[in-house]
């Protein structure tokens, strides 16, 4: 003998919370989706295109004359500890860099808020050297010489910064 279940009817108060539950559930998840999105990124790429934009012949013609300087310039990012770097900046085409100004601008390249600038002091002719506190990860890095107020030289680069060691590290 086999049992009958008396099944539900399905009716209109039914149907009628099933879709709020199902659309009710679709908006709180695309709210806490939006919230999370908005908090992390604002989503410029920089803070003000428009002066860029118009500052953009001059861009051009600074690149012109740091390229005419022939300047060799290396940055060497060494990891100290974890979350710990050393960043050490040579100029080794051999002019002299006198009364020269080096900042080391670390930008993440999804949140501002990660952003780190250090000023290296020079430790001797053309290097320059500063610790700072970077934690592992994707970074781009700006590095901008100063002479006299004005920007002589300028490189950006991306890097990663990895507190593990890598394969054949002793």
């Amino acid at each position: 003998m086999q049992k009958e279940t008396a099944a539900r009817p399905l009716t209109g108060r039914m149907v009628l919370f099933m879709l709020l539950a199902f659309f009710g559930v679709i908006i709180t998840v695309n709210m806490v989706m939006l919230r999370l999105a908005s908090s992390t990124f604002s989503g410029l790429g920089d803070k003000n295109a428009y002066v860029a934009g118009i500052s953009h012949n001059k861009s051009l013609a600074a690149a012109r004359e740091q390229d005419n300087r022939a300047w060799k310039v290396d940055a060497n990012i060494r990891r100290v500890a974890p979350g710990r770097s050393v960043v050490t900046i040579l100029r080794s085409d051999g002019g002299m860099a006198a009364n020269t100004d080096v900042t080391v601008r670390f930008q993440h390249p999804s949140s501002g808020s990660l952003d780190r600038s250090v000023s290296l002091p020079s430790v001797g002719a053309n290097t320059w050297r500063a610790g700072l506190e970077l934690p592992a990860g994707v970074w781009d890095i700006v590095i901008e010489m100063r002479s006299g107020g004005a920007v002589v030289f300028m490189s950006r680069d991306r890097i990663v910064a990895s507190d593990s060691k890598v394969a054949g590290d002793g």
